[in-house]
């Protein structure tokens, strides 16, 4: 049983919504998923335009990719996709994570930025407060949160496929003021990495 629900749109127009008996809104997709964060201007794309090798295991040296998000900048930063790719075998068989530092007052060290787009004008720039490294230092070895994929030792002559792995969060890790995201691997490689995410206020 469907029933209406009177609404109101933007501008003050009166409209019915459909919704279940028990309250629910028939929603139809009427758009892209994150258009409409996209539209509010807070999302950004950042990709590694040349590789970085990684160290073996969770490490604060060398991650290939960070967002460090500063200490007091008030945002917070929601991740949406992570994934990396390789044309180079690693040493070893190797696992690539997503890893989140802990709190810390000590800065990352900002070694090299990465180029960050906002995904909606095209401009360049990081947000404000935060920060998109392609070489940096953490305060500390991070944890790891979430598996990316699997690298064989194989190299791209061998294995035709190469190595690419990535995966959708839809904005489910938050980073927040004073914490970092990075990628790494459990075996010395290198790298091509890249992160899509939204920067909102805390």
């Amino acid at each position: 049983m469907q029933t209406k629900v009177r609404g109101t749109r933007l501008g003050g127009e009166a409209i019915d919504i459909d919704a279940s008996e028990l309250g629910a809104l028939h929603v139809v997709q009427g758009s892209s998923a994150f258009e409409e964060a996209v539209n509010r201007g807070n999302v950004y794309l950042i990709a590694a335009q040349a590789t970085v090798v990684t160290e073996a295991g969770l490490s604060a040296t060398s991650p290939p990719l960070v967002i460090a998000n500063r200490v007091g900048s008030g945002k917070v930063v929601k991740l949406w996709y992570a994934g990396c790719g390789s044309l180079i075998s690693p040493t070893a068989c190797a696992q690539t994570w997503l890893c989140l530092g802990g709190y810390s007052g000590t800065a990352v060290t900002e070694t090299t930025p990465g180029v960050v787009r906002n995904a909606k004008t095209g401009q360049a720039g990081d947000p404000a407060g935060i920060a998109c490294l392609i070489a940096s230092t953490l305060p500390a070895a991070p944890v790891a949160i979430a598996q990316l994929g699997s690298q064989a030792s194989a190299a791209i002559t061998v294995s035709t496929n190469g190595f690419f792995c990535g995966r959708w969060f839809n904005g489910s890790v938050w980073v927040n003021p004073g914490y970092s995201l990075s990628i790494q691997q459990s075996t010395v490689s290198s790298l091509f990495c890249d992160f899509i995410f939204e920067v909102q206020d805390e």
